[in-house]
């Protein structure tokens, strides 16, 4: 009988904001309340009421982009996400020459798959000195405005890979998005502080600068 060997991971795939980089400075504040703010003056509502609607959002749909979509096909998305992410980041990050070694460490290639825009991931990564450890970055137009965890986001990066899910590994601090990337068979790190495995995360860490071991161990089972 034949055995089935495992496939041979090709990618990693790296959640940004919360798993690159941990905000204790103000970064995420502000760009909460650019989001209650435009959702306040686009709808005609309370900056309080936005604040309910922000959360009912993210436990519904995952984000407030993908709440206003559903419920409000009629607003400018793009106006949205381009006002919420129009953020100074060097206000609030310097580089991460730590992460950086680990990121040059790794053989394999890099990508970034996030919820946010390619213009936000770009100032980001470029302020903590890794942009270039990374070939692509996958962001929430890419992928026809679907989020993490919808599967379609999942399979169009994929796509856009070339590569099956067995070949990748997705890097996050939401056990949800983890989960969701491994129902279409990607391998799978959860990066929280006080974090285990459990359904759907096959590993955790409590840091992203404590990947690299860990990494290195799945990447040579190769």
């Amino acid at each position: 009988m034949m055995s089935i060997q495992p496939v041979t991971i090709r990618h990693l795939l790296f959640d940004l904001d919360e798993t690159l980089y941990t905000d204790t400075s103000g970064l995420f504040l502000e760009v909460g309340d650019r989001i209650e703010g435009w959702t306040a003056q686009a709808l005609g509502i309370s900056h309080e009421e936005a604040r309910r609607l922000r959360r009912l959002y993210y436990e519904r749909y995952g984000t407030t982009m993908a709440g206003l979509l559903h419920d409000h096909p009629e607003l400018d998305i793009d106006d949205y996400l381009d006002y919420v992410h129009a953020v100074d980041v060097s206000q609030y990050l310097k580089p991460s020459p730590e992460l950086a070694a680990m990121l040059a460490e790794l053989p394999a290639p890099k990508s970034i798959f996030t919820n946010s825009i390619s213009d936000w991931a770009e100032r980001i990564t470029r302020q903590l000195g890794i942009r270039d450890h990374f070939e692509h970055i996958f962001d929430v137009r890419s992928v026809d405005y679907r989020c993490k965890p919808n599967r379609y986001a999942f399979a169009n990066v994929l796509k856009q890979l070339q590569l099956p899910g067995q070949a990748c590994v997705m890097i996050d601090d939401q056990p949800a998005y983890l989960i969701g990337a491994s129902q279409i068979g990607m391998r799978t790190i959860l990066v929280r502080r006080d974090s285990r495995p459990a359904e759907g995360i096959d590993h955790a860490i409590s840091r992203i600068q404590d990947a690299g071991p860990l990494l290195h161990s799945m990447l040579g089972g190769n």
